[in-house]
């Protein structure tokens, strides 16, 4: 198993550098989409207006701008309007602020088209912003064609969107393996589900963490909220993940965590409803919440490696330390940029983090797979007769052992004749045949009715869920029989006797055995006087 493991990771790290020298190596076409760089709208003067948090940003155009020129720019947490020439052109946050409980007009990105012959006019934007760090900031404006800027704003998502189609592909390969995985009975079902519960809840939030979603559709102050919802709830799978793995009872404080983020949440849209305090100034909380997490974790592993010697957790190590780095100057960044702008390193983090674990969990499986079969064919081996297939005396006693007094049951007992006398006369060769040749009458005869056992030497029985008359079943069989006794020239005879389970007289299964034993020895006996033998 691991010879195939091996190789399979040497074939997928082949085929990755391959694809990759291919990519960069050569130019596969000679027709490249671009488009022109955008330029730097110059300083803006900043005026302060009587009502707080509220101020106005203002610029003369120059003589560039007779030309239709459109405007490109991110905002978070700002309402806005754009006039030229104190004729307003464009409105963001007020109208769509229908929703009464959320202050924030939430993040978006903003594609303004300006009037042709705007050169020489007076371009001024009106922010108002619920927060006092974010009053006065003035986003960084970009302008040029309608089409650059369109282009532009596609470039900047592209990165998050094809790390989202990463962890939705990964994700959506995670539900289909525990869906299978379920259906098995496979105790790593659960992990597919933690792992791809986790990769949907990321998924959400660099979706509208990024601003993708703008691509597709439109309510930036709710996808914000989205966005902080999901940011709450994309730790708690893998607690619960890390949890499942632990073997100390120290983990239970990792289910603690887990309850935690759920508390949080409901106390952000608690308060947020009730317009006490808005969800982002609770991020702090959510944020030391998952600084917290991340020590106890770490101090969790390193006692389980310590003292648990936990072998699973230690091939953790390498993903968890990705998203503990990309987590910690994720939040570095924010708020050393006073909470106004987000990074990229938690999002290569967890790309990172879900290729890992999704790769280490997918051979977990296989192993668990190998393993799982392996021990079902030992199982299977310890009750199964190695000359007939059929099953063997343990698996016989279980089944005898395990019958309750409210089950009806029937029992065949057979016994081949004259077994010593072949391997005597014929060899023991042809006294394996015989053995063979009757497992082969019993299942064809019976094998659709009960199960098969070898019990003895030359001893054989079949054991009937049902009390249903066996009596076509015996007839085929005396016909096999006699067809093979025919076609042999050692004689083949075999005696059988069959009893139902009785209430009323046998006070255990093995009572009904010893019925069916019994008048299979007088059959035998009728056989002895009246078989010739060849």
């Amino acid at each position: 198993m691991k010879h195939y493991s091996k190789a399979f990771t040497i074939i997928l790290t082949i085929s990755i550098i391959f694809i990759l020298w291919i990519t960069f190596a050569y130019e596969h076409s000679n027709i490249t989409i671009t488009s022109s760089p955008l330029k730097e709208l110059p300083v803006m003067q900043i005026k302060q207006t009587d009502k707080k948090c509220q101020y106005s940003a203002s610029l003369i155009l120059s003589e560039e701008f007779n030309n239709s020129k459109t405007l490109l720019f991110k905002t978070s947490h700002l309402k806005l309007k754009v006039f030229i020439d104190n004729e307003i052109i464009y409105s963001f946050g007020y109208e769509e602020n229908s929703i009464p409980f959320l202050k924030s007009p939430g993040t978006s990105w903003h594609v303004i088209s300006l009037p042709a012959l705007s050169g020489s006019s007076l371009l001024v934007m009106d922010f108002q912003t619920p927060y006092d760090n974010f009053s006065g900031f003035v986003p960084s404006i970009q302008y040029g064609t309608k089409g650059d800027c369109i282009a532009a704003y596609q470039n900047s998502s592209i990165y998050a969107l094809f790390s989202i189609l990463i962890i939705l592909f990964g994700g959506l390969a995670m539900i289909v393996i525990y869906f299978f995985t379920r259906i098995k009975k496979n105790p790593m079902s659960k992990t597919f589900l933690y792992i791809s519960s986790f990769a949907l809840f990321v998924s959400i939030w660099i979706l509208f963490q990024s601003g993708s979603i703008q691509l597709f559709a439109g309510y930036p102050q709710v996808m914000y909220y989205i966005d902080l919802i999901s940011l709450i709830l994309f730790p708690i799978p893998i607690n619960i993940y890390i949890y499942n793995m632990c073997l100390s009872n120290k983990s239970k404080g990792i289910v603690y965590f887990a309850w935690a983020y759920i508390l949080v949440l409901i106390m952000n849209l608690f308060l947020q409803i009730t317009s006490v305090v808005d969800m982002y100034e609770l991020v702090v909380f959510t944020h030391i919440l998952m600084a917290a997490n991340i020590i106890y974790m770490s101090y969790l592993i390193f006692v389980e490696l310590q003292n648990k010697n936990n072998k699973e957790l230690r091939n953790f190590l390498l993903p968890l330390l990705s998203i503990i780095v990309g987590g910690s100057v994720e939040m570095i960044l924010y708020y050393y940029h006073n909470m106004t702008s987000t990074s990229i390193a938690l999002r290569i983090s967890i790309v990172i983090f879900l290729v890992i674990v999704i790769t280490n969990s997918i051979r977990r499986y296989y192993y668990n797979v190998m393993d799982l079969r392996q021990k079902e064919y030992f199982e299977r081996l310890a009750k199964t007769d190695l000359l007939t297939c059929l099953s063997n005396r343990n698996r016989y006693e279980e089944v005898l052992s395990s019958h309750e007094k409210t089950q009806v049951f029937s029992a065949v007992l057979f016994d081949l004749n004259s077994l010593k006398y072949i391997n005597d006369n014929y060899g023991h060769a042809t006294g394996d045949l015989a053995i063979k040749l009757c497992a082969e009458c019993m299942k064809k005869a019976f094998s659709a009715k009960g199960e098969c056992f070898r019990i003895g030497g030359d001893e054989f029985a079949v054991i009937v869920k049902d009390n249903e008359s066996l009596q076509k079943e015996c007839q085929v069989f005396e016909e096999i029989v006699s067809e093979y006794d025919k076609k042999h020239d050692f004689p083949f005879s075999i005696a059988y006797g069959i009893a139902v389970f009785d209430l009323k007289i046998d006070k255990n299964s093995y009572e009904t055995v010893k019925r069916a034993d019994y008048a299979m020895y007088q059959m035998k006996q009728i056989q002895k006087s009246k078989y010739v033998l060849k």
